[in-house]
């Protein structure tokens, strides 16, 4: 994400990072790669942008300037301020030393090359592979994560939405992002049910990162042709309103090389499977994030092992979906997914049998699955 941001000089841009700025800035540069990194090209700022991403006026900017050596922007033929994404990332990390209650005069003593390398292992967000074994924090979350974590356990809801902003503008990779934001979710969920963070700030941080992984899946459409991509389809249960998880596995999806139609949440199963009838999906991924109604979770499994697994197979995941497993295994036409890892394999499988009929693509799934 950071290697292809791009701003035209009459940008308007605040702390907000809205879906309507990302989609206007980026949509021709941000591609879905894990292996993203800075492009070659430099992109600049100007000084109007730079004070409002990082939320300082142009005179302080213009004054730090002057005092320390720290910050050293180039300089356009006729004089004006154009800064890289190197200075958006130092002034990013100055902004948080200043908020850890470090004077400026201190931090710019440690000279632009230190702050830079301290700011790269910072904002640095491994990818889980990277991080196995590594106790990154008391939460077990990379360092940026983990200072979002901290402002709303600290009921400073307005600086953990910085902080996410940050962290989502930096990070290297859209899947790294999307995984280390749902681990994040989970902590927040911890420390909910603890007492520890409120309901408003988790409400707040997760409709934060709803838009940004909304943007993120929006803007990565592939350019291969329509007729030669598998299609997957992606919906929630009925009443089921959380969608991160689902968000993620759309994002997957895409990398594997899948055109994906995003319902979301709350999707009628009726309009799933007269959507599914007319379309013929290689893959239907359905999310099952609550168990509190066991009953309407299982008539719901029921609708769609008639309704919609005829047209396509049916893969269902999330937490809720190990109760319905447990005590109910025999749900026909369905493939319940418990593990997020497997659905790769489950990705792969269909899409190499997606010329085959829906219900033998199912059996195809099964036997590879179970063998």
């Amino acid at each position: 994400m950071q290697a292809t941001l791009k701003f035209g000089k009459n940008a308007k841009i605040n702390l907000g990072f809205t879906l309507r700025l990302v989609t206007s800035k980026i949509r021709e540069n941000l591609k879905l790669q894990t292996q993203d990194s800075m492009n070659e090209e430099k992109k600049f700022l100007t000084i109007q942008e730079l004070a409002g991403i990082v939320g300082v006026s142009t005179s302080a900017l213009r004054a730090w300037e002057r005092r320390y050596s720290i910050f050293s922007p180039e300089r356009t033929p006729g004089g004006h301020r154009l800064y890289t994404q190197e200075d958006l990332k130092l002034f990013w990390y100055v902004m948080h030393l200043r908020g850890q209650g470090q004077d400026l005069k201190d931090i710019s003593n440690l000279g632009r090359e230190d702050l830079l390398k301290q700011a790269q292992s910072f904002f640095e967000i491994k990818s889980p592979n990277e991080t196995e074994g590594e106790v990154l924090s008391d939460n077990n979350l990379p360092a940026p994560f983990e200072t979002i974590l901290s402002a709303l356990r600290r009921d400073e809801m307005e600086e953990a939405i910085r902080s996410l902003e940050r962290v989502y503008a930096l990070s290297k990779s859209a899947l790294t992002f999307a995984d280390n934001a749902l681990d994040l979710m989970v902590k927040v969920g911890e420390y909910w049910h603890k007492g520890e963070i409120t309901v408003a700030a988790e409400h707040a941080l997760t409709s934060r990162l709803k838009h940004m992984l909304l943007g993120l899946f929006y803007l990565n459409d592939s350019n291969a042709d329509e007729d030669e991509q598998p299609m997957a389809v992606c919906a929630t249960l009925p009443h089921e309103l959380h969608e991160l998880g689902l968000l993620r596995v759309a994002l997957y999806l895409k990398k594997w090389g899948y055109r994906v139609t995003y319902l979301g949440a709350n999707t009628p199963i009726v309009d799933l499977e007269e959507y599914c009838a007319r379309k013929h999906p290689t893959l239907v991924v359905v999310s099952c994030a609550s168990s509190l109604n066991i009953t309407n979770m299982l008539h719901s499994f029921q609708k769609l092992s008639v309704l919609v697994a005829p047209h396509s197979p049916v893969v269902v995941g999330g937490s809720g979906v190990s109760v319905i497993a447990q005590n109910h295994p025999d749900i026909r036409n369905l493939i319940i997914l418990q593990k997020l890892v497997d659905l790769e394999k489950i990705a792969q499988i269909a899409r190499d049998h997606r010329k085959s009929s829906a219900m033998e693509r199912h059996k195809i799934l099964k036997s590879e699955l179970e063998g």
